[in-house]
């Protein structure tokens, strides 16, 4: 793994078969956790809540890529499936109505940054999973924060706050300095309405990383 302070270079990573069924393999306990949250927050009312446990439950995976996997192929797998299977309940007009919403596509962009973010930043991953934990528990802490001052869905300064704070934490281990500039740019880019968070968060934080490696190299 490289350094953050390195020029980054855009390669596909090699892939080895072997890797990828070990990873996939090893994956599993990460995707059950993940499929039981989705399961297990049927019987829950506020979908918008339920979107944030899910968020959660996707950390161990994004640990397991940092730290465990050989390959990021596992990793997009698994993550391309995942928002496969979403979006085909949107197309059915069959959605899981207690955390997907018709019309709002949230859970899927997620889920594809996630399979993007694992190819493009494989070579610096600590990026990737800095990225992707901004979203997955930064953006989760955010929507429970909210849920306890608002009734429906809204953008309460208390969960920017949150997410600040947590993203702030979680960037500085990762990256460093850095880390802490992608999560104020990542808080911002979930407290605007225009564009959906799962989309703004990483696009933002992906350009600007990109951005600054480049003026630096």
């Amino acid at each position: 793994m490289k350094s953050v302070d390195e020029e980054m270079k855009f390669a596909i990573p090699p892939f080895s078969w072997e890797y990828f069924i070990n990873d996939f393999v090893i994956a599993i306990p990460a995707a059950a956790i993940i499929g039981a949250t989705v399961f297990g927050t049927k019987k829950l009312k506020n979908p918008w809540v339920n979107r944030k446990i899910i968020h959660l439950s996707v950390t161990p995976a994004i640990l397991m890529y940092l730290y465990v996997f050989k390959e990021p192929y596992a990793f997009f797998i698994y993550s391309v499936m995942i928002t496969l299977f979403l979006l085909i309940h949107h197309l059915k007009s069959s959605v899981m109505g207690w955390f997907q919403l018709k019309g709002n596509l949230g859970e899927v962009y997620f889920a594809t940054s996630f399979a993007i973010l694992s190819i493009i930043f494989w070579d610096l991953r600590e990026v990737a999973a800095a990225i992707m934990l901004f979203m997955a528990v930064g953006d989760a802490i955010t929507g429970l924060v909210r849920s306890r001052v608002c009734r429906e869905r809204c953008k309460h300064w208390i969960g920017s706050l949150a997410m600040l704070i947590t993203s702030s934490i979680i960037g500085f281990v990762l990256i460093g300095a850095l880390g802490v500039l992608l999560a104020v740019l990542a808080t911002i880019s979930e407290k605007q309405w225009f564009i959906d968070d799962n989309i703004s968060v990483p696009l933002v934080s992906a350009l600007t990383f990109y951005m600054i490696n480049f003026l630096l190299s």
